[in-house]
């Protein structure tokens, strides 16, 4: 019998314990720390900061903005034209070599001999905009792109630097099952500096 009034008491004191820990936005002493806690969601006293530290980060101010937003647009909007052009061209003479079956192909970089005893990080930056150009334009055109090795078609892409301060020779050599070249395609290119 003193087990049901001794429930009930349990259960309320639970309930007020609970509720004790929260904070109405009315409680606050000022309209910024108002704004600040129902911009935070009014959490109860138990999640709060202690220090002084809000909870999220802080929107980004203005100076940040306005560094973030990349000059130059016109040179960007004429980079991703070249590229993309020559690599169309490109494409266009590998297409009747492509398989058309929806077998994946499987892109390598071809790098020079010597690349990996120099610097990884200072390698020309040509080479990754070609391979991404690439995977792009076949990615457009319905070609199926795999990472995993062994699977697939291989094409093996290079960049050479032409004499000249902007020209590259473009190269996309498909390979067979055995690594051996079946078709190779190249394209001239003026390219815009990196």
């Amino acid at each position: 019998m003193l087990v049901r009034p001794l429930f009930s008491l349990s259960l309320v004191a639970f309930v007020l314990l609970a509720l004790s820990g929260c904070t109405t936005v009315n409680d606050l002493p000022n309209p910024y720390v108002k704004n600040t806690v129902l911009s935070t969601q009014s959490m109860p006293k138990g999640y709060r900061y202690q220090d002084g530290t809000p909870l999220s980060s802080p929107a980004p101010s203005t100076p940040w903005v306005k560094s973030a937003v990349k000059e130059g647009s016109e040179s960007m909007i004429s980079n991703t034209a070249a590229w993309q052009g020559a690599v169309y061209e490109l494409v266009a003479q590998m297409e009747p070599h492509l398989p058309q079956d929806g077998t994946p192909l499987n892109l390598l970089r071809d790098h020079p001999k010597n690349f990996w005893k120099s610097n990884f990080w200072a390698q020309d930056t040509s080479t990754t905009s070609f391979d991404h150009y690439l995977r792009q334009i076949l990615i457009q055109k319905g070609y199926n792109i795999t990472t995993v090795p062994d699977v697939g078609r291989k094409i093996v892409s290079k960049t050479t630097k032409i004499n000249g301060d902007n020209s590259y020779l473009l190269t996309a050599s498909i390979l067979s099952p055995d690594g051996q070249i079946v078709q190779s395609s190249s394209v001239n290119a003026i390219l815009p500096n990196e």
